[in-house]
């Protein structure tokens, strides 16, 4: 049983060791240790602000470059696209600037480049009522996500590689039930006027496109193989933690033997640079030249090679 000495000596045991503690603290804060401590954290919070200055340089430097890459580029890409009919398709979630930045360049390039044709997020096909939507909209009765977006794609891509029908446009068709929608570049274009014979399509899809590029890529390009479509695809790639990495929207394409050897590729368009390599790309096609370019897994050069319009 304890008693009351036994409460007063561990009072006084505890009241000792809080003396003790303040006694070593005191001492330690008067020692050569504590300047030390202060030495080191001035050091550190000096190095800490160099960083920061040299950060600020670089930064500066960059958007300087930047800056300049986006005024060369017209420059690059002068006459290579003269007499063309330029087409960009794009998934929506890309961003919208890049996509409006490329129609000028390829307008500026020589090209009668229309606007932006967006792939909207109901390709997703998520709901049952856009399944029907895509179904009623092609005349099919297989429901089945995979079925559809093969047939729809395979649809959009031959009316973009044939033109209007006399009677009817599917392209309209799928317009208005909310499949794509059409960007006009300055005067308005009607849909009927959008693709035909000698068009050439860049397909830009993008690690925050509204829908996967395997859903969208294999088909396309698939079928604009087969109808003689030149045509370009285009990552827009955004760096994520644990996300894909740079070349892997693409690679549907690069890693198809026969697709690799029949459309262009390039995976750095959110660079300064991109927008023109993939135009220049695009016109390559024009001479029967296939390149990938880029960083990423896959990529043969970081541009094409130059030669004289």
């Amino acid at each position: 049983m304890l008693n009351f000495r036994y409460h007063v000596v561990s009072l006084v045991a505890v009241f000792l060791s809080l003396g003790i503690g303040v006694l070593i603290g005191a001492g330690a804060l008067n020692s050569p240790t504590v300047e030390f401590l202060q030495n080191r954290i001035n050091t550190v919070e000096a190095n800490a602000e160099a960083r920061r200055a040299d950060n600020d340089v670089l930064q500066a430097e960059a958007e300087r470059l930047e800056e300049t890459l986006g005024a060369l580029e017209p420059f690059t890409v002068t006459d290579r696209l003269v007499d063309a009919n330029v087409l960009v398709v794009a998934v929506r979630g890309v961003e919208p600037e890049t996509m409006q930045g490329i129609v000028e360049l390829a307008r500026q390039a020589g090209a009668d480049a229309p606007g932006i044709l967006w792939i909207e997020e109901k390709w997703t096909l998520r709901s049952a009522d856009d399944r029907d939507a895509l179904a009623a909209a092609l005349d099919l009765t297989d429901s089945r996500r995979a079925v559809l977006r093969a047939r729809g794609l395979q649809t959009l891509v031959d009316r973009l590689s044939q033109g209007a029908a006399l009677t009817s446009d599917v392209l309209a068709t799928l317009a208005d039930a909310g499949f794509v929608s059409f960007e006009a570049a300055g005067s308005e274009v009607a849909l009927a006027e959008i693709g035909g014979p000698g068009t050439e399509v860049l397909l830009v899809v993008g690690t925050d496109a509204a829908v996967d590029a395997k859903h969208i890529l294999l088909p396309a390009a698939q079928t604009a193989v087969d109808a003689g479509l030149p045509l370009a695809a285009a990552e827009l790639y955004i760096a994520v933690e644990d996300g894909p990495e740079r070349g892997s929207l693409v690679a549907f394409v690069r890693n198809d033997e026969a697709l690799a050897g029949e459309v262009a590729t390039v995976d750095d368009l959110d660079l300064p640079s991109g927008s023109a390599v993939a135009l220049l790309a695009l016109a390559d096609l024009r001479r029967g030249e296939v390149g990938h370019y880029g960083f990423g897994e896959g990529a043969t050069a970081l541009t094409p090679t130059f030669w004289q319009p």
